[in-house]
């Protein structure tokens, strides 16, 4: 029997195994620190170990100490690792269906809130954390975190196979080893919390698909489905998206199964499930907002636009002389970009080509190394040798935090394309990319950027679009950070 009762924010438990491993964890130390002989001689050779000023007799003052800012260390642990758990997936929801071995991320997670620790700690020169403290804590919180992990998907699958209680009803499209593969996964794991509630027969020539689609729709209906399971690897990447558009239509989650979305595994490095070496896509229901342009929905985005802006106003004003000194020209370059919804805007960058570039792109459109939509030149001649700099490290970019300002971008989401571009879209779910409001930077510009071609750039940005929230938004400035700095695909 089918339970209506659904647990829409599964991580909440996830997060509460977690809070529970960090109390347990700080509590256990506590009691081997202060109330263990055994306990007392093991910090005195880690102390001395890590040459920290903390040793027996003298720790004993620092206990109550412990006791009261309890609380406080608390918090400080759960946020910090939390965060990290989010950055390495730990909280998915329902995005896999095979099991994970989560063991190795919560390890590295610790391994990096013990860093930051140490960091913080090193430049505090704090004598009151020492740092055997939180190496013991760490240490207890990582077998503590396992098991309580263990434990919550253990109850969750009981509680899902035995009472039916947090299923999703999903309707499968295909029928194929791989789809049988994947059925048998859903239906004898329980901890992801999904059940197939019907399968459709699929074909990818255009009359059997045009089936497939009503069929799904059908489905979709009569079984109030929440998700739906695409497990033909045939279908082309215009049907895939215009199955996502029916999903988004239906108010429906998608997992896709599919090698034509390998960009998404193998440049964005973004997790899935494998199927025999196939990518199984996650998609969420759609997040895109109508209202989206309206700066009380971006009031993050705008702000930080203004605090950038200010910080970095030094580094602005330099670029700004350095531009002027060394050719003719202003220093910012305006051009017409396409936004959200197809609508134009105005897009600041620095200038890093001579003055007459727009004038001389007919000449170079030969030398195009794109093979579709963009235009690309590793060696353009138009750039100037301040240019040139900014363009490797992204410098010349700056200037859009103008329009993050003005609500006309986002610090992430899909880049904007000028005309040109815009007008050698090939395909017509090309254009879903402008769902969404344009950003600094998105998925595109940390998995190669310029090497990675147009078609592909359009799968990471319906992606992004379709499952971005806060933990996808702060991988991809991090990693952005990382790019930068080493100037990867940058021309």
């Amino acid at each position: 029997m089918f339970s209506e009762r659904k647990i829409e924010k599964l991580w909440l438990l996830q997060f509460f195994a977690d809070f529970t491993a960090i109390v347990a964890a700080y509590y256990t130390v506590l009691l081997i620190r202060f109330h263990s002989i055994t306990g007392e001689r093991i910090f005195t050779v880690i102390n001395q170990t890590l040459k920290t000023r903390e040793t027996g007799a003298l720790s004993d003052m620092f206990e109550d100490f412990y006791i009261i800012s309890a609380p406080r260390i608390v918090l400080l642990l759960t946020i910090t690792l939390c965060v990290l758990y989010a950055l390495r997936d730990l909280y998915p929801q329902r995005k896999f269906i095979r099991p994970r071995a989560v063991a190795w991320d919560i390890i590295a997670a610790n391994m990096g809130a013990l860093l930051i620790f140490f960091t913080y700690f090193y430049l505090q020169r704090n004598v009151f954390h020492p740092r055997s403290f939180f190496t013991t804590i760490i240490f207890f919180n990582i077998i503590y975190c396992i098991y309580f992990r263990r434990l919550m998907d253990k109850l969750m699958g009981y509680l899902r196979s035995e009472y039916s209680i947090d299923q999703v009803r999903a309707v499968m499209v295909g029928r194929n080893e791989k789809a049988d593969l994947i059925y048998d996964l859903i239906d004898t794991i329980h901890p992801h919390g999904i059940m197939i509630v019907d399968r459709i027969p699929s074909s990818a020539n255009d009359v059997g698909f045009a089936c497939t689609v009503l069929k799904l729709e059908e489905s979709a209906h009569k079984f109030g489905a929440e998700m739906v399971i695409v497990a033909d690897n045939d279908f082309t990447v215009p049907q895939i998206m215009q199955l996502l558009e029916l999903a988004d239509k239906l108010g429906m989650s998608a997992k896709v199964l599919s090698d034509k979305l390998s960009v998404l595994t193998n440049q964005a490095k973004l997790p899935a499930d494998m199927i025999h070496g196939t990518p199984f896509v996650h998609f969420e229901a759609s997040r895109i907002f109508k209202d989206e342009t309206g700066i009380s929905n971006n009031f993050l985005s705008v702000t930080t636009g203004y605090l950038a802006v200010t910080g970095l106003l030094p580094v602005i004003a330099l670029i700004t002389l350095l531009i002027r000194i060394t050719s003719k020209g202003a220093a910012l370059f305006v051009q017409e970009r396409i936004g959200i919804n197809r609508k134009p805007f105005k897009m600041y960058k620095f200038r890093t080509m001579h003055d007459r570039a727009e004038e001389l792109q007919a000449q170079v459109e030969e030398f195009n190394e794109s093979g579709d939509g963009l235009f690309k030149i590793k060696n353009d001649p138009r750039i100037t040798p301040v240019g040139l700099f900014l363009r490797r490290f992204s410098l010349d970019e700056l200037p859009q935090l103008i329009n993050v300002m003005r609500g006309e971008m986002k610090i992430v989401g899909p880049r904007p394309l000028p005309w040109r571009d815009f007008k050698n879209y090939y395909e017509e779910w090309h254009y879903s990319r402008h769902a969404g409001l344009p950003g600094l930077t998105c998925l595109w510009q940390v998995s190669g950027r310029s090497d990675v071609d147009f078609h592909n750039m359009c799968i990471l940005d319906v992606y992004y679009l379709r499952n971005r929230n806060w933990i996808l938004d702060l991988k991809i400035i991090l990693k952005t950070f990382w790019v930068v700095l080493f100037a990867k695909g940058a021309y």
